[in-house]
């Protein structure tokens, strides 16, 4: 004869099932949620990590800039500026009040010269301003540089925009501000050049600065491990630019920032 299954003994078997399947499921479910917290705090421990890291290495990368700002603003004093002063106390010491004419003359040519120091001091403190680059923008930051080097007379300086403008973050700007600042400052130095271009093409996707000249020029290969386009390669590489430099003897030299748009 068939065995008759106690109902009672099914219950309790599938109960007990139940529970088990629960306790799994739950002992699963926990082990999945502390997984992922573990995940989670490792990301966040390598977003701190990688945070702190930019932050030094954007703080090193802004007290290098500012020691270069420093000595060309040192250099810009000695040369300009102090040679201005200099000029204008010659001037003042050749007047002579009993030949009217001449000191007249004297005093209209100190009065053009301490026009021209007052002037070339307010430059130099937008030089240092950042609230000027951030209030002004970068294209019209960059054309003031590019008018100190038009008032020499020495050079033939030509700037275009192309692509809508676009503001991006500050620190970005500031550190590519500086950037054409140096070469910029290069050039003057270096280059023999009387001719400089300046492209700012402002596309889709990145900003292209192209600073160019028609200098002696060099050959790229026996500078690239110099210190200052070093220092001008991983400032821009902060954030995700680069820094290329097309340059031959005799043939000129274009420098070329590309800074991607901020996502």
């Amino acid at each position: 004869m068939p065995l008759n299954k106690d109902p009672h003994n099914e219950i309790i078997f599938v109960v007990v099932g139940v529970i088990i399947v629960f306790f799994v499921l739950t002992g699963m479910l926990v082990l999945i949620l502390l997984f992922y917290q573990k995940r989670k705090f490792l990301n966040m421990q390598r977003l701190t990590t990688m945070e702190k890291q930019f932050n030094e290495t954007l703080l090193q990368t802004q007290l290098e800039i500012q020691e270069q700002t420093f000595k060309n603003i040192s250099q810009e004093i000695h040369d300009n500026i102090g040679q201005t002063l200099s000029f204008i106390k010659l001037n003042m010491n050749l007047i002579d009040l009993d030949k009217r004419d001449i000191a007249k003359d004297n005093l209209a040519e100190s009065k053009t010269l301490l026009t021209k120091a007052i002037q070339d001091l307010r430059d130099l403190s937008k030089m240092l301003n950042t609230d000027f680059i951030n209030e002004a923008g970068l294209v019209n930051a960059i054309d003031q540089q590019l008018g100190i080097l038009r008032k020499t007379g020495l050079y033939k300086v030509i700037l275009d925009v192309a692509g809508e403008k676009e503001k991006y973050p500050l620190q970005s700007e500031l550190v590519v501000f500086r950037i054409v600042q140096e070469l910029l400052n290069n050039i003057v130095k270096h280059s023999e050049a009387d001719r400089i271009n300046v492209l700012m093409d402002y596309r889709p996707d990145k900003l292209l600065i192209a600073v160019g000249d028609n200098g002696r020029g060099f050959d790229v290969a026996n500078v690239s491990n110099g210190i200052g386009l070093r220092n001008m390669h991983s400032r821009v590489a902060l954030f995700h630019g680069n820094l290329d430099i097309v340059s031959a003897p005799g043939e000129g030299t274009t420098a070329t920032i590309g800074l991607p748009k901020p996502k």
